[in-house]
């Protein structure tokens, strides 16, 4: 996910989880793949020894660790056309984007038929593209992901694009209780030094430094509602 593990390695993620295997003294290769495949390879193959950004209430093979991560989904819109939003009742008549197997992520399938439309599409530069332009209302994802893609789309905005208007307001609403992630190793040994070099790094502010690093900077949309910072 742009901003949080890429295959630069950089992003919150995977710099929390290079933070505490340099504080452990573990080296490591790392495979991105999409969220969700990557649980089905790591169930398949056995030459992968851990797992990460897992759902805190899946059950995968071997061993978890505590959470490292907390992803915070909510609605993400144009507050200059729609809104206020912040409930998911707000959204019934609007049309509305999400992440693949997100409407069963979110756990929204009952609120499905009160949206005008609801479109699940796995490229979320797609889901910012659409939400400039008028074609959706709100984006339903991580406040956090959905500001860094929107600033890689103003980076790179073509002369001539009217897309968003300089009058445009995009504002975020944790609608979502806040989502926390895991790893999970093979070897039991491993997961418990996992947990105890993590506990080290956020007792010595390392890990406040890391979230504060990637968070803060998107104050200004966010609006302090992402994980209450």
């Amino acid at each position: 996910m742009p901003g949080a593990a890429e295959p630069s390695l950089e992003g919150r993620d995977i710099e929390l989880v290079l933070a505490t295997f340099d504080e452990c003294g573990f080296e490591a290769e790392f495979i991105m793949q999409p969220f969700e495949r990557h649980a089905r390879t790591y169930t398949d193959r056995q030459d992968f020894d851990a797992i990460a950004t897992v759902p805190l209430h899946w059950r995968l093979p071997g061993y978890s660790t505590s959470a490292y991560i907390w992803y915070q989904n909510g609605a993400f819109y144009n507050h200059s056309r729609v809104g206020p939003i912040e409930r998911l009742t707000d959204l019934a008549g609007l049309d509305v984007v999400t992440f693949r197997e997100g409407v069963d992520v979110l756990g929204i399938s009952d609120n499905v038929p009160e949206f005008a439309s609801l479109t699940e599409i796995a490229d979320q530069t797609i889901h910012s593209r659409l939400l400039f332009m008028g074609r959706v209302d709100a984006i339903l994802a991580d406040g956090f992901v959905v500001a860094e893609v929107n600033r890689r789309i103003f980076n790179k905005k073509r002369r001539g694009e009217s897309w968003p208007s300089q009058s445009d307001a995009f504002r975020f609403a944790p609608i979502f209780n806040p989502a926390p992630h895991k790893m999970v190793f093979r070897n039991p040994a491993f997961a418990a030094a996992f947990d105890q070099c993590f506990d080290d790094l956020r007792q010595s502010g390392v890990i406040g430094l890391i979230n504060q690093k990637y968070i803060d900077k998107y104050q200004n949309v966010l609006r302090f509602r992402y994980l209450g910072r």
